[in-house]
């Protein structure tokens, strides 16, 4: 699995910018300082307009969906406040469709604290993965899924994962609404592990097994459906 290890443009016009992350730059400022090395630090030194528009941490700026900082891709921006207020309106009903390419290197049992997993074989077939979350290990640092919504420390919220067996070693993941490592922990409660992410079973790799490869979603300005590929 070969992935670009520079911060490129991928498609841009008035109202969004779409760039490539490498793996292992965080997407956002962690910090309220917010002057730290992360993707949109970097983007706004060659596209200040990323700064335009703003949610609830000016510091993001435009910056619509995040990736795990491991994971490499597609990410979105808006250009301005009415781009950026009409792609999070999208984003909220679900009209934002990302798509990952998730390489694993073997099946494997799913990590402790995982609930036994009754669904079909992601490797060969095509279907849904769906669970409801919660936070687990020291500090929540991991997430575990879960089937009963009224369960202790439950996000409350039902996420799907669309799967599609690509090859021998690769499944196609589709999502709109995400949680934290979504992807991650679906394919490794299925008991396919990305590969590099020791967090939850994988096996070490000299590169992580996720990356963003498509998005589509509506213009602001026209409502023209554009889908942007690597």
């Amino acid at each position: 699995m070969q992935q670009r290890t520079e911060i490129e443009t991928i498609y841009r016009n008035d109202d969004v910018l779409v760039v490539y992350k490498p793996g292992n730059i965080p997407s956002a400022p962690l910090t309220c300082a917010g002057d730290e090395f992360c993707l949109v630090n970097e983007v706004r030194k060659t596209e200040p307009g990323i700064m335009n528009a703003s949610g609830t941490l000016i510091r993001e700026g435009g910056l619509i969906h995040r990736l795990d900082t491991p994971t490499s891709g597609l990410v979105l921006f808006a250009l301005n406040q009415r781009s950026y207020d009409n792609l999070i309106a999208q984003q909220k009903k679900d009209l934002i469709i990302k798509q990952y390419r998730a390489v694993f290197t073997s099946k494997k049992g799913a990590p402790e604290g995982f609930i036994p997993y009754t669904g079909y074989d992601v490797a060969s077939s095509c279907g849904y993965i769906s669970s409801y979350f919660r936070s687990f290990g020291p500090k929540g640092a991991q997430v575990r899924p879960l089937t009963n919504p009224k369960a202790k420390n439950c996000s409350g919220v039902l996420y799907t994962t669309q799967t599609e067996a690509e090859s021998s070693n690769s499944v196609l993941c589709t999502i709109t609404r995400g949680f934290r490592h979504q992807i991650r922990v679906h394919m490794a409660w299925a008991g396919y592990p990305l590969a590099g992410d020791t967090l939850y079973g994988g096996d070490e790799a000299d590169v992580f097994g996720l990356e963003a490869v498509s998005l589509t979603f509506a213009n602001p300005s026209d409502g023209q459906v554009l889908t942007i590929t690597l």
